[in-house]
């Protein structure tokens, strides 16, 4: 007779890159769970990516709907305003999908306004899916206008969505540089209707 043993997340900072990525222009990281012993993602990590690609225009991170992220209160404690180690003075777009109120997320979102001079436009999409409308937008999202329905969100994945408008709001606007596009998307009226 076997017995399993029961799984728990387990905390793992993100991989680190030590070498530099000299030529790379464009970098999109995935961030997946798989079930119940998935890591826990400590975000901010990824700002080493960041820091070792100096060429690096475009930046998309994509959070699965199932990825444990670090979270811990986000408002725990002030995000200093500070001066980075590196900058990224060719970074231009940055869009971030499944973007969520985790500590850690806000921070690497803040190093990036604070790093990358050059930055035009900076998308967070509050949808798992990265399929959501802006702000006081009444229209579908863009899974609804694609596929005739709505990507799936459960209640907690909704409730979570309107945190990480909130953290944005709280957190980050006061940070975008006016030269900056900034848009935070979130989930269409049906998405919050449970219209699948």
């Amino acid at each position: 007779m076997s017995r399993g043993l029961p799984c728990c997340p387990m905390n793992v900072n993100t991989p680190m890159l030590p070498d530099k990525l000299l030529h790379l222009k464009s970098l999109k990281i995935v961030l997946n769970g798989s079930g119940p012993c998935s890591p826990v993602y400590d975000t901010f990590s990824l700002a080493s990516f960041l820091d070792a690609s100096p060429a690096l225009e475009s930046f998309i991170l994509r959070i699965e709907r199932n990825a444990i992220i670090h979270y811990y209160d986000a408002g725990g404690d002030a995000y200093p305003r500070g001066k980075p180690a590196y900058q990224h003075d060719h970074l231009k777009r940055v869009m971030i999908a499944g973007f969520r109120s985790a500590k850690s997320l806000i921070k690497l979102v803040i190093h990036i306004l604070e790093s990358a001079p050059s930055l035009e436009c900076l998308t967070l999409d509050t949808t798992p899916g990265g399929h959501g409308r802006k702000l006081g937008d009444t229209s579908i999202c863009s899974a609804a206008r694609m596929w005739g329905k709505c990507c799936y969100m459960s209640e907690r994945a909704l409730e979570e969505a309107n945190r990480a408008v909130e953290a944005a709001s709280r957190y980050i606007i006061g940070r975008v540089p006016s030269t900056v596009e900034f848009e935070v998307l979130e989930p269409c009226r049906q998405c919050r209707t449970g219209n699948q």
